[in-house]
């Protein structure tokens, strides 16, 4: 069997990334942790509702993504990214439940990440990575109010973030023009 090193030299990257001091490829993303910030859960017609649930609640699901510096100007580049999720359930009219979650996220982004590519990196990578511990816990705190579990449907992250800067492009726009 031959001997070799499979790494490469000393100071090079995969696909040029940065290195740290002792030779480690520098990650793009880290997420130093996750955390409930505020959430709700209200039942204002329980326990009637819950003799008379016949048939499945209406969903309404609102959910809105949002990231912000928690240093300015500082590197490592550290934020917050938060999910805000509404889930409000209707039986006949009547509010079964609403459940408000607000779902954060602490990150580090590596200095390979541009800025211009920041704010996409925020609310699509990150939000994409952090939504299914989100979505769980919609459906447990729906569940331990005694109603079905909400499981959310998965989200285009790239989707919402084109309507976003869409909506934010129509706001920018002078009365009058198209």
């Amino acid at each position: 069997m031959s001997d070799q090193n499979s790494n490469p030299p000393e100071g090079a990257g995969a696909q040029g990334a940065p290195q740290g001091a002792e030779g480690q490829q520098e990650p793009p993303i880290v997420i130093h942790g996750q955390y409930v910030k505020d959430l709700s859960f209200e039942s204002p017609h329980a326990p009637g509702i819950l003799a008379n649930m016949g048939q499945a609640p209406q969903l309404d699901i609102q959910l809105h993504v949002g990231a912000r510096p928690v240093q300015q100007d500082q590197q490592p580049r550290l934020f917050e990214v938060m999910l805000k999720l509404r889930a409000t359930a209707k039986q006949q009219e009547r509010t079964a439940f609403v459940i408000e979650l607000d779902y954060g996220a602490v990150v580090t982004l590596g200095s390979m990440i541009p800025e211009d590519r920041i704010e996409p990196v925020l609310l699509i990578d990150v939000a994409t990575l952090i939504f299914p511990f989100a979505r769980r816990m919609v459906a447990e705190i729906s569940r331990e109010g005694g109603f079905p579990p909400v499981l959310i449907n998965p989200v285009d992250f790239v989707s919402l973030y084109r309507q976003r800067k869409a909506q934010e492009q129509a706001g920018r726009q002078p009365a009058g023009t198209a």
